[in-house]
């Protein structure tokens, strides 16, 4: 069975601070010294608890050190805390506990408290005037409207992101979007072309054939010229039927002369003008075929076949 020495008098415990003063914030240090037999299992205190209000910040422990033979045989245990404190009181105390294991049960002993005081940067009021204690503190309650700034790195790296996520689609998707933005203009030219024919289609009478017969074929010629890319609106009656090779264009062309030139209506006017909107159609459902199916979208088609009758485009 093994026998338990008794701990040594309360004043082998020392604990006192290395410094005689300390700043908030600043790290001061406080050491801690027990002698004992060695045979003594010491705990030291718990650094959470036993230290409050200071916050330990670091400890450096010292390995036992035993001196002496026989019953003068002491062990040293010692321990460096290094602390902060955030407390604005002038003295400042401390005392902690350590624990001694023994046979049965454990025994607790405190150090001496030991003080230490806090050094201010603050000056003293010069005579005659307000002690700190009486002053009231200004405040400025109005808002300071700050300046913006703009995120131009921000900026840079979105339009970056914006610029390879454009040039991406172009790579992918470019050509049938290209191909489909001209489909839609061409669409859109050949709506006009039939608002505007039908217009004046519509005003075609006796006293304004010849003024309606040359805006009409003005205008289809023009509309060809675009769509075809032919020179319609230079060339002559005889010039155009010769090159579409088309007897109804042909006739339908000979009619409108007669109603610009020798400023004569009959039955077969409405007629003509009907047809050059239909050989118009036919042309235009041509391109588009065309523009579909070729990746040459510029390429003239040539004006041949019967005329449809339908005026959607």
């Amino acid at each position: 069975m093994p026998v338990w020495a008794q701990p040594p008098a309360k004043s082998a415990l020392i604990g006192q601070f290395l410094d005689d003063s300390l700043e908030i914030g600043r790290p001061f240090r406080y050491a801690l010294t027990y002698r004992h037999p060695p045979t003594v299992e010491v705990l030291f205190p718990d650094t959470a608890i036993h230290f409050l209000p200071f916050r330990v910040k670091a400890v450096s422990v010292s390995p036992t050190h035993t001196t002496g033979e026989g019953p003068a045989t002491i062990s040293r245990d010692s321990a460096v805390y290094t602390l902060i404190s955030f407390e604005t009181d002038s003295a400042q105390l401390l005392q902690v506990p350590i624990r001694l294991l023994n046979a049965t049960d454990c025994t607790s002993l405190m150090t001496q408290i030991d003080t230490v005081f806090l050094r201010s940067k603050l000056t003293s009021p010069a005579a005659g005037t307000a002690s700190p204690k009486s002053l009231t503190l200004a405040f400025e309650t109005r808002l300071a409207r700050l300046q913006q700034q703009f995120n131009y790195p921000l900026l840079v790296e979105a339009l970056i992101l914006v610029g390879a996520f454009l040039t991406l689609i172009n790579l992918v998707f470019g050509q049938a979007i290209r191909r489909q933005w001209r489909i839609y203009q061409l669409a859109q030219r050949h709506r006009r072309f039939l608002r505007d024919y039908t217009a004046l289609s519509q005003h075609l009478s006796v006293s304004t054939a010849s003024d309606t017969a040359n805006q009409v074929v003005v205008l289809w010629k023009t509309y060809l010229e675009q769509l075809e890319n032919q020179p319609y609106a230079s060339l002559t009656t005889p010039e155009i039927a010769e090159r579409t090779g088309d007897d109804r264009v042909t006739d339908a062309l000979r009619e409108a002369d007669r109603m610009i030139y020798g400023e004569t209506f009959s039955d077969q006017s409405p007629d003509a003008l009907r047809v050059l909107r239909d050989v118009a159609i036919l042309a235009y459902h041509r391109r588009r075929s065309l523009m579909l199916t070729s990746s040459v979208t510029d390429a003239p088609a040539a004006l041949s076949g019967e005329p449809e009758s339908s005026t959607s485009p």
